[in-house]
């Protein structure tokens, strides 16, 4: 099960214009009812088809598309497809069915959520947009700032996401949005911005996929995210402690500080004396 943390504090929410995909009038209500609940959140639309709601994203230009899979004609995984451009939506599936969640995962789906779908996980998936729009958002603005034109277009792609399968569901989450992972035996506990997840995989095997990403190991059980790293400073006894843009505080062992100091760039607080 998925547990919600308090989201941290990074100036003002992004709007949000969202569109709503799915063949069935009673779920397309159902989630728009939800969704007006939500501040900062906008219905621009619904659709009923794959083909109506490519030519309603050409028009309106929706930040999040809530998007059914089983739909005649065009289905929307071959609707997602065609939005995965650049510059395109975010696309949330939302779908009676675990199978098609490797395929989303595929096509860098924002999330993959279950029907019936609930308040509080619809929730989780809109502030899960939220925070990518908000990056996205503040990635172009620097790129703007530092020359415009060609630097915009040059902007990195979009944030890469794990697939975490936690209990019956399967959840896609923006990796930039990973805080920590602790192990324990064959599982993991994946700590993000929002939620925590627990997902059937070694630290071993989630450390390489990680490495890459800017993520070190701070502990024989757990590894860190170091955009998130604010300061590393020492604790006493030969020990330091990593201080998170969150306000957690993660012991750091000797045997990997050396690790962090080389990768981190903000540098380890000498032990005073």
């Amino acid at each position: 099960m998925s547990e919600v943390l308090p989201a941290p504090a990074a100036g003002p929410d992004p709007i949000l214009e969202v569109l709503i995909v799915d063949d069935e009038p009673t779920a397309r209500h159902r989630i728009a009812r939800l969704l007006r609940e939500i501040p900062g959140v906008t219905v621009v639309g619904e659709c009923g088809s794959g083909r109506d709601a490519l030519h309603a994203v050409r028009s309106r230009a929706p930040d999040l598309v809530f998007l059914d899979i089983a739909m005649p004609g065009l289905d929307g995984l071959a609707v997602a497809k065609q939005l995965a451009a650049p510059g395109g939506p975010l696309v949330v599936f939302v779908t009676a069915y675990d199978e098609h969640a490797l395929e989303a995962y595929r096509i860098h789906a924002a999330d993959y959520v279950l029907k019936p779908l609930g308040r509080s996980r619809l929730r989780d998936a809109v502030e899960h947009a939220r925070l990518t729009v908000r990056r996205a958002r503040a990635e172009h603005a620097a790129c703007r700032g530092d020359g415009g034109g060609e630097g915009a277009a040059a902007a990195a792609p979009g944030p890469r996401r794990l697939a975490l399968r936690d209990g019956h569901r399967t959840h896609v989450v923006p990796i930039p949005d990973v805080l920590w992972v602790e192990s324990f035996g064959n599982y993991a506990r994946v700590y993000t911005t929002l939620a925590r997840y627990i997902h059937r995989t070694t630290m071993t095997r989630l450390a390489e996929r990680l490495a890459r990403h800017g993520f070190v190991r701070i502990h024989r059980s757990a590894i860190v995210n170091t955009a998130h790293i604010v300061r590393v400073q020492p604790r006493g006894s030969g020990q330091y402690e990593a201080l998170l843009d969150t306000g957690l505080r993660l012991r750091v062992s000797r045997t990997y500080r050396d690790v962090l100091d080389a990768t981190w760039r903000g540098g380890i607080v000498a032990p005073s004396g």
